[in-house]
């Protein structure tokens, strides 16, 4: 199903499906691992202050509940708020879809595209190998993330769209 204006950024190119249940998976692992290391910063940090010892462990184990409860929290927000989360890429364009939410936005109206993706086994897992912000012209912001299929791939698609205007081809002619 096409939405409005989709017809007129030109050939279908590729679909690009978020899997947001990892989305709320991750989430939920996050949040238990982020209560613990809450847990047991407590008593680290008091008897850090109480003998007058090096924060190192104890400002680890804080960020590390910190880290967690934040990934937990946005995991589970976006778990919540993005269900049925699409990319479509188009010759002229791309087509973003979730339940209740498409926009068309042509190559065109993408002002600004930076990926802050980390590439090593952690960042894989919580989805952070792909961090793609992406700014349209009428100031609304969309983010891809590693937990889109073939995230990366996509991300180069939109990276060499709008920065250097190279327009993607559908299969049946590359």
């Amino acid at each position: 199903m096409t939405v409005p204006g989709e017809q007129e950024l030109g050939a279908f190119v590729a679909r690009h499906q978020t899997d947001v249940g990892r989305h709320g998976r991750t989430g939920i692992i996050s949040l238990v691992i982020g209560v613990a290391a809450a847990a047991a910063a407590i008593p680290v940090v008091i008897q850090t202050f109480e003998e007058s010892s090096s924060g190192t462990f104890a400002g680890l184990v804080v960020g590390v509940a910190l880290l967690c409860l934040w990934s937990g929290i946005t995991n589970g927000l976006r778990y919540t708020t993005r269900h049925g989360e699409v990319y479509t890429v188009r010759e002229g364009g791309l087509v973003y879809r979730r339940t209740g939410e498409s926009r068309v936005i042509p190559w065109e109206s993408i002002r600004k595209v930076s990926d802050s993706g980390q590439q090593n086994a952690i960042s894989a897992v919580m989805g952070w190998d792909v961090h793609c912000r992406i700014r349209v012209q009428d100031g609304k912001r969309l983010l891809l993330t590693g937990f889109t299929h073939d995230a990366a791939g996509l991300s180069r698609t939109i990276h060499q769209a709008v920065r250097e205007g190279t327009r993607p081809l559908p299969p049946d002619r590359r």
